[in-house]
């Protein structure tokens, strides 16, 4: 597969570049003339370059390849907390076997801070995944670090560890005893790992640490923030179709699993009312503070069909069922719903009907319509902000952070979007430009960053900050593959770079010098933009739904939402 990179603006010369594996099969023998070529990359100027040598020399799976990129991890990079994710990432997936276990943990050693939690992640993957998993409990026991005690926990219950449950029901005491960033990371790092052993449902190794979690939602020092995630993994692992912010429902979905919760058991108190619902294009989900992240890129100009107009107003296809206990484990039982109801229609589906779909004519028209149609559908108990991305991803004027969603914040927001005109077509791009590529990797990671007075720093997915005042839930349109991000500059062209328009696809003459944007702005078949996705989200546990149309790789978005709890993927158009 190929994928085409910009030069300069938007009217001239990209790079149409060759992708490489993350992987590989060849033996040490590949390893000196890999070194040669690193060797090259590495000292190059663009993010891009020094990443295409980093992968083709640990794609030898030559054990002195492993120890370069655990050297390299030490100097100083331009941006340092990207080049040292991508250095773990690019040496975890090419060194997960028993010899490399010394050099992992000597290596996450070296560095016992916070903003390493990624690295001692990554790391300890590959120690618990060869036999090493009482290093990680130890990890997860003793470290001073709280990020760190809990990327153990992480990695045990990716893993699977047989051990795992009855050591949360130690952990879940513990919290107990915690107020705060303590209570809110080690909390739902817990429910996290009860949710990765749900095929133990109906036991008593399971229901021990699940009740003490459950009453945490009765705890005063429990915060609003926490309550949703506790909620949003025990609907995932219970089921229902509520999210119950009171332990009663939970203790009794427990204790009879499978089973309808029957009337009356739900709680009427108004304090037991489920958090806000935003929904858009038809996708729900639940949270008090609203990330949108929308794409502006050129390519949102082109036509939207009749037939597209009636696919996305089709609802997503139902979610699926619990994990319950049974005679089967790891069996899935449809879950039916607790106090039926008549059905109501959706709100969102009343507004829907009064969309100008006369005017609508392009793929930016949808996104912009839906967008008011949502923001609309907010109240001010809940906060939002809305990200738009192209070349560059930035927030809109009048969020500049997360704003109270008041009917006044609210209006300035559909003003602005209504203020924004697109510009004429270019030869490349016939349909017209609004904001140039597609830096979706950018318009994610903001939303990370995100927080009521602004954007967040680096290592933000371990800033405390963004825990009590950053999203807690994500959506995502976009049209397209990236094609960009925030670390694109201008590089020599190798031989297998080919020179074309990023958004169209249209082959140029090739020259010498390009401008290459990072790996985040390629499908690479490793796909480095969904695996920094599950960085940011490690501990934050946001709840991602996405709505792809036109040509973005289904593939792609169903790696970001999967980053998250409750996510979610629309598909509209091919």
């Amino acid at each position: 597969m190929i994928s085409m990179r910009l030069f300069g603006g938007a009217a001239v010369s990209a790079a149409l570049v060759l992708l490489l594996g993350t992987s590989s099969s060849s033996q040490s023998s590949d390893y000196g003339p890999a070194k040669v070529a690193y060797e090259d990359y590495i000292k190059r100027p663009s993010l891009q370059m020094r990443s295409r040598g980093r992968i083709k020399l640990a794609a030898t799976q030559d054990p002195r390849a492993l120890k370069i990129l655990y050297d390299s991890y030490a100097k100083k990079w331009d941006p340092n907390d990207q080049e040292h994710y991508l250095i773990a990432s690019i040496a975890a997936n090419s060194f997960s076997d028993e010899a490399s276990v010394p050099t992992w943990k000597e290596w996450r050693e070296k560095y016992p801070a916070a903003q390493e939690a990624w690295l001692w992640y990554r790391a300890m993957l590959i120690e618990g995944s060869n036999g090493k998993e009482d290093e990680l409990y130890k990890v997860a026991t003793e470290h001073k670090d709280l990020f760190l005690r809990a990327a153990a926990l992480e990695a045990l219950a990716q893993n699977n560890s047989d051990k795992l449950l009855p050591f949360l029901d130690t952990v879940a005491e513990g919290v107990k005893k915690t107020k705060g960033i303590d209570r809110i990371v080690m909390a739902e790092t817990a429910i996290r790992c009860l949710q990765s052993q749900a095929f133990k449902l109906g036991t008593e190794e399971f229901r021990k640490p699940a009740m003490k979690l459950i009453d945490l939602l009765e705890d005063k020092d429990t915060t609003p923030r926490t309550k949703l995630v506790l909620a949003r993994y025990l609907r995932e692992t219970l089921g229902g179709d509520k999210l119950y912010i009171n332990a009663k429902p939970w203790h009794w979905m427990l204790l009879n699993p499978g089973k309808a919760l029957p009337a009356g058991e739900g709680g009427k108190d108004g304090r037991y009312a489920e958090p806000p619902k935003p929904k858009f294009v038809g996708l729900e989900a639940a949270g008090t503070r609203i990330a949108y992240v929308i794409d502006l890129s050129d390519s949102m100009m082109t036509p939207f069909s009749a037939k597209e107009k009636e696919e996305i107003k089709k609802p997503p296809p139902p979610r699926k069922g619990p994990i319950t206990g049974g005679d089967e484990p790891g069996k899935q039982d449809p879950q039916p719903k607790e106090d039926p109801k008549p059905e109501e229609k959706p709100k969102e589906k009343d507004l829907e009907d009064e969309m100008p779909w006369d005017k609508i004519t392009c793929r930016f028209h949808v996104a912009r319509e839906y967008l008011k149609l949502s923001l609309r559908g907010l109240t001010p108990e809940q906060s939002y902000c809305v990200i738009v991305f192209g070349t560059e991803a930035k927030l809109m004027n009048s969020t500049k952070g997360l704003v109270q969603a008041t009917p006044q914040n609210v209006q300035a927001t559909i003003r602005e979007l209504d203020a924004i005109k697109p510009g004429a077509p270019t030869t490349d791009r016939k349909h017209g430009t609004i904001m140039g590529n597609t830096n979706l990797h950018g318009g994610i990671h903001r939303a990370f960053k995100v927080r009521k007075g602004g954007l967040g720093k680096e290592y933000e997915y371990v800033d405390p900050v963004g825990f009590s005042d950053g999203a807690d839930t994500i959506f995502i349109l976009s049209d397209g593959d990236p094609t960009d991000d925030d670390w694109a500059i201008q590089d020599k062209r190798d031989p297998d770079d080919q020179t074309g328009d990023p958004e169209s696809r249209v082959k140029h003459a090739d020259q010498p010098v390009l401008r290459f944007p990072g790996p985040y702005g390629y499908r690479y078949e490793g796909t480095y933009l969904p695996d920094d996705v599950r960085r940011l989200n490690l501990f934050r546990k946001c709840t991602i739904k996405c709505i792809g149309i036109g040509e973005v790789t289904a593939g792609l978005l169903n790696r970001i939402a999967e980053a998250s709890i409750d996510g979610e993927v629309k598909m509209v158009g091919k």
